[in-house]
């Protein structure tokens, strides 16, 4: 028996009919079959509604139809990715950095608060003990 395409392991994978997959990527199910069996050329916006449907990204599935041409695409995309993620992580760093800066300085404008308040009872209150001695 024949190994089975890239597209048809993929469905296999998701446990869906070719009419369902068809269905998810928008084509006739003729077109799905033509594409599993290798009866038609691998035609850009089948393979990307594939993608859409699938969720793989395209990079993914061009290295398995054509590894000898993407062999280090894939390795790149994976630094590139690592590289977006610790700076998304250096970012998220500072940001919780700068909230927990925020919220020091709202407790010392509460407590400046506090110390303004109590101040201007001691004005109220030495000002009517000056009142009363007058």
């Amino acid at each position: 028996m024949a190994e089975d395409s890239y597209f048809k392991k993929i469905q296999k994978q998701m446990r869906v009919s070719q009419s369902e997959m068809a269905d998810m990527m928008g084509v006739a199910r003729g077109t799905l079959v033509n594409l599993e069996n290798g009866k038609t050329e691998v035609v850009t916006g089948s393979v990307l509604k594939f993608c859409r449907a699938t969720g793989i990204s395209l990079l993914e599935v061009m290295e398995a139809l054509f590894p000898e041409y993407c062999g280090d695409l894939l390795k790149e995309e994976t630094q590139h990715k690592e590289i977006l993620r610790q700076t998304v992580n250096e970012y998220e760093d500072r940001l919780t950095a700068k909230d927990e800066e925020i919220r020091r300085q709202k407790e010392l404008v509460q407590a400046l608060q506090q110390t303004v308040e109590a101040q201007k009872q001691m004005i109220g209150m030495l000002e009517r003990q000056s009142a009363k001695n007058d």
